[in-house]
């Protein structure tokens, strides 16, 4: 394989191939009709390693009863990235139907926390249309642990189309609703218990595949000792191999895993010297082709190791129809690391070394990374995620995959490092977590420059971490540090053209919209979308640019440009496929005001409470304040003044949260009078003088004593499950207690719930 060929497609691939049955394989006919014959919404097939779970997967997909077609995804530990999880289910399914999912895939990036109504829901509509009887089967789904991605299956699962059927493989119980499917009687269940081999079975096994020549009472001694377990058959077959005494081996084989180690020890011990080397020192990959192996090894002759490999039964799972890739079952991976660990620890972190400098000379960063951080070279790996954090972030939106490159890191790598402390604090940003964002910042200020670029564009470290306080700033609704920190940004890019400055100019421009200065607001996005505009840079600050310059033209009544300014961001929010972002929030309230400015009030309606929905999805706190006083101002022009004031009442615990909420604390005070509603503030005189619980703080308090839960509480307020903890170890500490119920009863002894 050359170096110009990225091994990243190639893996990809391999992750959505299905496997086909193995030479020698076992039928299973009773539990593949089972599967061919129950057309229940989810098969979950859920054993521990080595029951055969895959394997049945894959003699069911090719009996001669299932007609149906297969998508196939076989999940990493990799894959816990809901964008990266949806990309290949989509891609899975795209090898069935290439145009399916074209506009969920398209979402993917800038989905955040709209992954449900952005890619799921769509995906679901185009799954009935294309009317594709399929069946979509998620290997391995123990390894994903994200809590996105199972919400996002259990909402497939509800709404799953009749031609559509779901099939999980899983070492333990998925995280998805599976009594409520068992109520229903939606669910086929497959565990340990039926996967068991019987002694007929094991006699097949061992006699007919493995040509052992046992006896009966063998077999059945065998099956006893190992409870039907097929790897440990498979094991135990091979171990039989290399004794004399046959009888006297299976009377002492224990076929538990704690012995297993034993066993597998005498087993590599019968094969050839060459050969063994070779599975020792590769069986640190997850995956992997003769090529990689040969760097590994360094012995040239991979090819022919791994043929004579998968000839000796030793566990090595083809991952291509061409036997190109494979990985060896997972049982036997770890027995074998454990064993490379125990005999030649001194090999492991030099193994990791050659496994990435593969990978990273065939553009595979996440895998050489994986390695580097293996090999304990944590100064490697923070220059590889330094390199290439931007693009999964900001163009990919796999947000999740760097912060499980950064959670490999020691602390002091990434708090010496700017160029770390800037990605964490970015995607601190995006994730809405305002608190960590300070604690990187500060970080970064500490740390001395850094080589290569810090963010995207900006020129200088100073520069770099002037963005990203603005933007914090504007995110969690301070208007007077936003427009300092804007403006520092600017003063530190001189160069009027550049594109560090352009978006740096927008900044400023929202912060200046907020604090009221219309005109100083109007030149500095104007500066901004023009220079971004030229050089054709397609980023969520033009989309959000648009809608804060087509707003300020709409207030103050220049509507032809305002609606012009308002389409401009709507057909690139359209083809960038940014319709479910939080960016596109400044053009949907934009568009709320000229809808309203002609008429339509039913129109703006719509496109407020979508401003506030996609604001309050990305934490943009200024934005959601903002489209809900527009909506309540609304409301009352319609009529319906109980709406207005629940809206105004929204917009206030929102603007609570913020340091500054600049013109919109004035705006609010008068949507307010309108309105006839006081701010409601517990009185000093019922708490105690050293309690000093927070406005916020009352808020959580009141919603502790609901039965939501703190991610709940997060998403009503608007605020991440972090900040809420936070606030409730607060809320703890000065009432005294130490958990949820003794809080509630405290609060209510003080009559402040």
């Amino acid at each position: 394989m050359g170096s110009a060929v990225s091994s990243r497609a190639v893996l990809v691939a391999t992750k959505l191939h299905v496997p086909q049955p193995r030479r020698g394989l076992v039928p299973r006919p009773e539990l593949v009709a089972r599967l061919t014959g129950e057309r229940r919404k989810l098969i979950l097939i859920c054993a521990p390693a080595g029951w055969g779970k895959t394997v049945l997967l894959s003699e069911w997909h090719a009996s001669a009863e299932e007609t149906r077609a297969f998508a196939w995804v076989s999940l990493d530990r990799g894959d816990s990235d809901p964008v990266r999880f949806w990309g290949y289910v989509v891609a899975a399914l795209q090898g069935i139907a290439p145009d399916l999912g074209e506009s969920a895939l398209a979402a993917l990036p800038t989905a955040g926390a709209a992954l449900v109504d952005a890619v799921v829901a769509p995906l679901i509509n185009e799954l009935i249309a294309s009317a594709q009887q399929l069946v979509l089967v998620l290997d391995d789904y123990h390894l994903v642990h994200a809590e996105p991605i199972h919400d996002s299956i259990a909402f497939l699962l509800r709404h799953l189309p009749d031609n559509v059927q779901i099939a999980i493989a899983s070492r333990a119980d998925p995280p998805l609703p599976l009594a409520s499917l068992r109520a229903a009687g939606e669910i086929t269940e497959v565990r340990a218990a039926e996967l068991r081999f019987s002694n007929s079975e094991a006699d097949v096994l061992l006699n007919d595949s493995l040509g052992l020549d046992l006896g009966s009472s063998e077999v059945e001694l065998l099956q006893l000792r190992t409870e039907g377990w097929a790897a440990g058959l498979q094991l135990a077959a091979l171990s039989v191999q290399a004794h004399q005494d046959r009888r006297a081996f299976v009377d002492e084989f224990a076929g538990d895993d704690r012995q297993i180690g034993d066993y597998l020890n005498e087993v590599l011990d019968d094969q050839p010297a060459r050969l063994r080397d070779f599975l020792l020192r590769t069986s640190i990959l997850e995956r992997m082709c003769a090529p990689l192996c040969d760097a590994l090894t360094e012995a040239g002759d991979a090819a022919t190791q791994l043929e004579q490999a998968e000839r000796a039964n030793l566990f090595l799972v083809p991952l291509d129809s061409h036997r190109d890739w494979y990985r060896y079952h997972h049982l036997f991976g770890d027995l074998l690391r454990h064993e490379l660990a125990r005999s030649h620890p001194e090999l492991v972190a030099e193994l990791h070394r050659r496994a990435a400098a593969w990978h990273r000379d065939h553009d595979d960063v996440d895998e050489a990374i994986a390695h580097v951080t293996a090999a304990e070279d944590f100064e490697e790996a923070g220059e590889l995620i330094a390199q290439h954090w931007r693009r999964l972030v900001f163009h990919l939106g796999e947000v999740e995959t760097v912060i499980g490159w950064l959670d490999r890191l020691p602390r002091e790598i990434l708090l010496t490092d700017p160029r770390l402390c800037l990605a964490r604090g970015w995607i601190a940003v995006l994730l809405g977590r305002h608190d960590e964002v300070l604690e990187y910042l500060s970080a970064a200020e500490s740390c001395p420059p850094a080589p290569g670029p810090l963010y995207a564009i900006a020129t200088s470290l100073d520069s770099a971490i002037a963005q990203l306080r603005a933007t914090h700033a504007l995110l969690c609704g301070d208007v007077a540090r936003a427009r300092e920190a804007a403006q520092e940004a600017v003063g530190l890019e001189p160069d009027g053209t550049s594109l560090a400055r352009a978006v740096a100019s927008i900044s400023l421009g929202a912060a200046l919209h907020f604090a009221g200065e219309t005109g100083e607001a109007d030149a500095a996005l104007t500066e901004g979308l023009e220079r971004l505009r030229a050089e054709s840079w397609r980023t969520a600050a033009v989309i959000a640019g648009l809608g804060y310059s087509a707003s300020i033209h709409a207030e103050t009544d220049r509507l032809l440009q305002a609606e012009q300014l308002a389409g401009e961001a709507e057909r690139l929010i359209e083809s960038w496929q940014h319709g479910e972002g939080a960016w596109a929030a400044p053009a949907s309230h934009a568009r709320g005001k000229l809808l309203e400015a002609g008429g339509d009030l039913a129109g703006a309606d719509h496109a407020f409470a979508r401003a506030a929905t996609l604001a309050g999805r990305g934490g943009r706190r200024l934005d959601l304040a903002q489209a809900l006083i527009s909506h309540a101002r609304l409301e009352r022009r319609r009529r319906d003044e109980a709406a207005a004031r629940s809206l105004a009442r929204e917009a206030r615990r929102v603007l609570e949260e913020c340091p500054d909420p600049g013109v919109l604390a004035e705006l609010l005070r008068k949507t307010e009078s309108t309105l006839h509603i006081q701010a409601r503030r517990t009185p000093e005189t019922m708490l105690p003088a050293d309690l000093e619980l927070s406005e916020r703080e009352l808020t959580i308090l009141r919603l502790l004593a609901t039965a939501l839960s703190q991610r709940q509480i997060g998403s009503e307020l608007y605020i991440s499950p972090n900040t809420v903890k936070h606030h409730a170890r607060n809320i703890f500490r000065k009432l005294g207690v130490s958990n949820r119920a003794e809080a509630v009863t405290r609060a209510r002894e003080l009559g402040l719930i």
